[in-house]
């Protein structure tokens, strides 16, 4: 079983050690662990998430809010991802324009999933989603006064 914080310890330590830049407006960041459940209505809510067991699909969310009245520019996020988590690189998805690149050795290194690999027993192979150790998102602009969120699935391992 796993245990999660309102907003998992791992992840806060990665948002205050790496501000988001450049400091021009005033952003702020929340990061949500949340699993989908279907309501007596039939649609789609998301629920936050305290403990969850292996094999369980969560959801990811990352809000960042721009509460100035200009535009926050060249917003960049290095994440450490859990490893309690196999997350699936190809759901980072986003109401606006994001780029994304992973890392599959502490951090060091960057670049597309499709474009990733390890080494492996003296040979190099396509890094596979367990061995994803970062995330790095990067938004072109948060427009003035609003908020943008970043969402991504992940499983228990």
């Amino acid at each position: 079983m796993v245990q999660f914080s309102p907003v998992p310890a791992f992840l806060l330590a990665a948002v205050i050690a790496l501000p988001i830049q450049p400091a021009m407006a005033e952003t702020s960041v929340s990061i949500e662990v949340v699993r989908e459940v279907e309501t007596e209505e039939g649609e789609r809510e998301l629920q936050p998430v305290e403990t969850a067991v292996p094999g369980e699909p969560l959801i990811y969310r990352i809000e960042l809010e721009n509460t100035d009245p200009v535009p926050a520019t060249s917003i960049g996020l290095s994440l450490p991802l859990d490893e309690s988590l196999a997350i699936d690189p190809e759901t980072v998805s986003s109401e606006t324009d994001i780029g994304v690149v992973f890392s599959a050795d502490g951090g060091e290194n960057f670049a597309e999933f499709s474009e990733l690999s390890v080494e492996e027993g003296g040979t190099e192979r396509q890094a596979q989603p367990t061995d994803l150790t970062h995330m790095r998102i990067e938004i072109e602009e948060i427009a003035a006064e609003s908020t943008i969120a970043v969402e991504y699935d992940a499983v228990v391992r």
